[in-house]
């Protein structure tokens, strides 16, 4: 164990998170950390992250770690260092050393934490990753858990979404400092992209960026000429200089909040004419969906006026044959845009998302049917706090155009010819970070090259 740095400012608002915990559950409370998991050998382990939500009321990153809140007590369990943890891994200090740095008076070794618990008896808890903490959990508390479907407590899972969806000032810094990052990172991978290269080449420079700075990647990048494919974490293409380069990747801090970017340029340096026409279209829709982010307005009204943007792109390229509204209404413009326009984000890159739509919806809402916004991961009334990506985009998708229960329901709306004719077109997306304020949209993200002029600087530059 490693003594972590945090400070007395941090220390104390995770206390007062601990605190407001127990006053809205007002019982008692264990929380699981997740244990490392082994890749392929016992002793060789996949890498480790701690459980979002552990992370949030402790800092604690130390793996097969738990907390109990009982009333005003709070005490840390943590795994006490093996015999000969000084000659694999050097010094360890003590538990009571170890949860002394994150802010506990009391410490436990996480072997007495079943009998500490039975002493207690009804807790409240939730599901983690980790499977097998999930079940000692659920042993513990004689509730079925099951990460990201049977959860567990109600009441406890209402105050972790309660507060957590609503970020401080400081995790919001947090993030703006991870996005300078973010930033280089990007700007790396587009000085890098030239026809020839590979997309793992570029991987590897974005890479390369986030863990020099001491980071880490906050989701696998996705780093492909074939933008087409909504999650492409395959990086085996060589780029050509008629391609568009789409890289969907962010940085992670040190205490586990996330960045999450999208840009899309032409590997040549250049746009084409049809690309120029498409990418205006996709940055008109994020800028004014941005514009809309501001407290009181519910977020499916971004997505569907960005929706609106993209269809009249299309029916100013001949693609759609209604007016832009009917498209829309329809679910017509979702053949080309075929996502929600974004998510929260925060401890998660996909914030809460494990909680599912309980989390993410408004009370009393429920998804969409329709193709496309079906796909909204995000229908809340906006609130100063919450943190939000904005998203837009425009993609050529065989799978799409050529399935045949599409052709027939949109064949009168869509024109089916020309669409194919930009087959190979690949696809474009624009994503920024954007904190909620009591006035205008605060963009986290707002330093990385966005702009047709920018892009173009970068890369022949």
């Amino acid at each position: 164990m490693t003594s972590p740095k945090l400070t007395r400012a941090v220390l104390e608002e995770h206390a007062d998170r601990r605190r407001r915990l127990t006053q809205i559950v007002n019982k008692p409370i264990l929380l699981m950390g997740n244990g490392h998991r082994p890749r392929n050998l016992p002793m060789s382990s996949v890498a480790f992250r701690q459980d979002s939500t552990f992370l949030y009321f402790t800092g604690c990153t130390e793996p097969s770690a738990a907390l109990l809140l009982d009333g005003s007590e709070s005490t840390l369990y943590l795994r006490p260092p093996a015999d000969d943890d000084a000659l694999w891994h050097g010094h360890s200090e003590t538990i009571e050393q170890t949860a002394a740095h994150y802010g506990f008076e009391r410490a436990r070794s996480i072997d007495c934490l079943d009998g500490d618990v039975s002493r207690i008896g009804t807790i409240a808890t939730i599901a983690v990753p980790d499977l097998a903490q999930t079940q000692r959990a659920a042993r513990l508390s004689s509730q079925h858990l099951s990460f990201g479907t049977a959860n567990g407590d109600v009441d406890l899972i209402e105050a972790i979404i309660t507060m957590r969806r609503i970020l401080s000032t400081s995790e919001i810094e947090t993030m703006r400092q991870t996005a300078q990052v973010t930033r280089d990172a990007h700007i790396a991978a587009m000085r890098a992209t030239r026809p020839g290269v590979t997309e793992q080449h570029l991987a590897a420079e974005f890479h390369n960026v986030v863990m020099q700075a001491g980071l880490t990647l906050a989701y696998p990048s996705i780093v492909t000429v074939r933008g087409e494919v909504l999650h492409n974490f395959h990086h085996s293409n060589c780029l050509e200089a008629n391609d568009l380069l789409l890289l969907d990747g962010g940085a992670e801090s040190a205490g586990g909040y996330a960045t999450d970017v999208t840009r899309t340029w032409p590997v040549n340096g250049s746009f084409s004419a049809q690309q120029r026409s498409a990418y205006d279209a996709v940055l008109e829709s994020q800028l004014s969906g941005i514009n809309l982010v501001r407290s009181g307005t519910r977020y499916r009204d971004i997505h569907m006026h960005c929706a609106r943007v993209i269809a009249q792109f299309l029916a100013d390229e001949g693609l759609i044959t209604c007016d832009p509204d009917s498209a829309v209404e329809a679910g017509a413009h979702a053949l080309f845009f075929p996502h929600g326009v974004g998510h929260l984000i925060g401890l998660d890159v996909h914030d809460l998302e494990n909680f599912g739509d309980r989390a993410a919806y408004g009370r009393g809402r429920t998804r969409s049917g329709q193709g496309g916004t079906a796909y909204l991961r995000l229908d809340l009334d906006l609130e100063p706090g919450m943190v939000v990506t904005i998203e837009p985009g425009f993609y050529v998708v065989p799978a799409i155009l050529g399935n045949a229960s599409l052709r027939a329901e949109f064949n009168t709306m869509v024109n089916f010819d020309k669409a194919e004719s930009w087959l190979g077109f690949g696809g474009i997306r624009i994503e920024d970070d954007v904190a909620v304020t009591h006035s205008v949209p605060d963009v986290l993200t707002a330093g990385i090259p966005k702009s047709i002029a920018e892009l173009e600087a970068v890369i022949s530059g």
